[in-house]
């Protein structure tokens, strides 16, 4: 038994499959730039507008369609992310101007680090982080500014780098049990965290491993750059780690990364001054002939202009595709697939991924398609820590690899300075997609195991029994218990 689909709120000329037209233009235009090495984010706003004109166009009331933009820009999780950025590229620019790197680079060349084994220690690195804190943005946020300019210094692959440090970001993500993607993938099919987390350790093993072995074959085959020679090692700067390091304990202890970058930023700055290392002039200086301002805090705000900007009008598409019913539509057709458990696991795990290709925002994403996966699920008698792991992997994989993703557009805002006047061809988010190793690798390792049925638990009679009286309940509307073990 399934709820009742409301009519959509928004019609466009052409139905609802008329809402793929403003995204396919958009997307048509980011694939262009990338093709010629120009995909910028700032480069990324004309397309998003295009795409928008084209579905203000096809839309039958221009009032609705504005509504549903304005909704869409209206999200609390967009204003979270805009804090999170502009307060990261503060965090970054304290770091570059202190010299942090200059005594990473000092470290490195002293323990003997060279170029090829970057990749691998950054992943590594991420990796740990963001099993710490479940968290793959806050992750991103923290090591970028750290290890991608050192890395990039003494000349590692910046592709690869980059790379790394989103699939060591999405391994947290993915099998942390703090993680939002977990918990959320757990509840949305009535099952435990710890349950999710213990089944899907060995999708994650295979992924991971294939992952470190693409790094040492890396390393072992020497692939670098030269270096930049314009950076003078010392390990003055090093003392401006501890800024970084009261981040990773905070996020550790739980803290929302937007409040842990806050306090982290604010100690920074601090520390700087205490130390000489910054000046006041460094922090804010005004230029009244030409009535313009810079420094650490303003120019680091300033870096995540462009992506903020492209940000802002996706999200105004995305609620296009919830007053319009795009994901109702999805669901509904998709369902007509399954016709055993095996084809019902590959329409889900395919339908996530489509659809978390269309919002690039993983945890919403799972809570719209968990009572779908759920209800799908246990017609065929999937267990639920099973579709709740297919569900996860398809949230913390593709949202890594797109080009247009906030996951991926978040490091190119961060290292834009560092790469500044280096002619780096290719080096942006089009050229990236084949880099992020591990996304690519639990994406397969997740395909593999839903076409043949590697990892799959049916429900016991009395689990399945419970669950409908669980699900009859809900189409009802009539509340529900949590599951026993997180009671």
């Amino acid at each position: 038994m399934s709820r009742p689909v409301a009519p959509p709120r928004l019609q466009l000329r052409g139905g609802v499959a008329a809402l793929f037209v403003p995204f396919l233009v958009m997307l048509a235009g980011i694939l262009v730039l990338g093709a010629n090495g120009l995909a910028l984010p700032e480069a990324f706003w004309p397309m998003v507008l295009l795409g928008l004109l084209v579905g203000l166009l096809l839309a039958r009331s221009q009032k609705e369609y504005v509504d549903a933009l304005i909704a869409g820009i209206a999200s609390p999780m967009l204003a979270v992310i805009l804090l999170a950025w502009f307060l990261a590229g503060v965090f970054g620019t304290m770091l570059n101007t202190t010299g942090v790197i200059e005594g990473l680079v000092w470290l490195a060349v002293s323990v003997g680090l060279t170029a090829a084994w970057v990749p691998l220690v950054t992943f590594l690195s991420a990796a740990v982080l963001s099993l710490s804190t479940g968290t793959s943005v806050g992750t991103i946020l923290a090591v970028t500014p750290i290890l991608f300019p050192a890395g990039f210094a003494i000349g590692a692959d910046p592709l690869f780098v980059v790379g790394a440090i989103i699939g060591g970001a999405f391994v947290g993500d993915n099998l942390a049990p703090v993680s939002d993607t977990t918990i959320v993938s757990a509840y949305s099919q009535g099952t435990d965290v710890p349950k999710v987390v213990r089944s899907r350790l060995k999708y994650a093993a295979v992924a991971g491993a294939a992952t470190l072995a693409v790094y040492v074959v890396v390393g072992l085959a020497g692939s670098g750059g030269a270096g930049r020679g314009d950076v003078d090692a010392a390990p003055d700067g090093l003392v401006m780690l501890l800024a970084p390091a009261l981040l990773v304990v905070l996020m550790v202890r739980q803290w929302h990364f937007v409040s842990a970058l806050l306090l982290s930023t604010a100690f920074g700055l601090a520390l700087g001054l205490v130390t000489g290392l910054l000046g006041w002039s460094d922090l804010l200086s005004v230029d009244a002939s030409t009535f313009t301002a810079s420094g650490v805090v303003v120019d680091g705000m300033t870096g995540f202009v462009g992506i903020a900007v492209f940000t802002i009008f996706l999200m105004g598409m995305i609620g296009t595709f919830r007053a319009g019913g795009l994901i109702d539509w999805l669901i509904v057709r998709s369902r007509r697939l399954a016709r055993g458990p095996r084809s019902a696991e590959v329409t889900m795990y395919l339908l996530a991924l489509g659809v978390n290709a269309l919002t690039t925002a993983g945890t919403p994403t799972m809570v719209m398609l968990g009572p779908y996966v759920r209800r799908l699920g246990h017609a065929f008698r999937i267990a639920p820590w099973r579709r709740g792991n297919v569900l996860d992997a398809a949230s913390t994989t593709i949202i890594g690899i797109l080009p247009y993703s906030v996951a991926v557009l978040i490091p190119f805002a961060l290292v834009a300075d560092t790469v500044r006047g280096a002619d780096l061809a290719g080096f942006d988010a089009l050229h990236l997609v084949p880099y992020v190793v591990y996304c690519w690798a639990l994406m397969l390792v997740f395909l593999v195991a839903v076409v043949t049925g590697w990892g799959r638990e049916s429900m016991d009679e009395a689990g399945w029994e419970a669950e409908r009286r669980v699900l009859e309940a809900e189409d009802q509307g009539e509340p529900t218990a949590p599951p026993a073990a997180e009671r």
